[in-house]
């Protein structure tokens, strides 16, 4: 049999550590919000870069432009915007979405309504990161249907406009 005094610390142990969890979940909502305020406000509105298939040495240069970054929740947030892919003379102008998920800054990449080369692909994605210093981004395209990979490497610009990559 217990004695009072010994229910009583057992009480009070417990609600102590209630008290400890909220407060812990209370902390990292603030910390993931800060983190998400500093993504959407610090992050790039600009990349360049290369894309290549894999086993093809073809080199497509690559601009993206951000016109919108928005959190989608505590956890996650949307850029939208534009970009082109130049392959010698021919440019692909495209519409382009990414999702950036906190705190790891994983980035899946969507290609839409692309305007230029009819064999443009935008059934898949680019998977991969954003550097913790939001200057880079490194992903692999899959394509959904086939399989087909790629490698996408951008770095950030201080500003840029939906044009091919020489005309920046």
């Amino acid at each position: 049999m217990r004695s009072i005094g010994t229910a009583n610390f057992h009480g009070l142990f417990l609600r102590i550590a209630v008290v400890i969890a909220a407060a812990s979940l209370f902390l990292a909502s603030i910390a993931s919000a800060s983190e998400m305020d500093d993504l959407t406000q610090n992050m790039p509105r600009a990349f360049s870069g290369e894309f290549r298939w894999d086993g093809d040495g073809i080199v497509q240069n690559v601009v993206i432009t951000f016109d919108s970054v928005r959190a989608l929740d505590s956890q996650s947030a949307e850029a939208q915007g534009c970009g082109t892919y130049e392959v010698g003379r021919e440019v692909t102008k495209i519409k382009v979405r990414m999702l950036v998920r906190l705190p790891d800054l994983q980035v899946e990449i969507f290609e839409l309504s692309p305007e230029g080369s009819a064999a443009f692909v935008t059934d898949g994605s680019h998977r991969g990161r954003l550097s913790k210093d939001l200057q880079q981004i490194d992903a692999q395209w899959t394509t959904t249907t086939t399989g087909q990979r790629g490698h996408l490497e951008m770095r950030a610009l201080p500003a840029a406009a939906c044009a091919p990559a020489g005309t920046v």
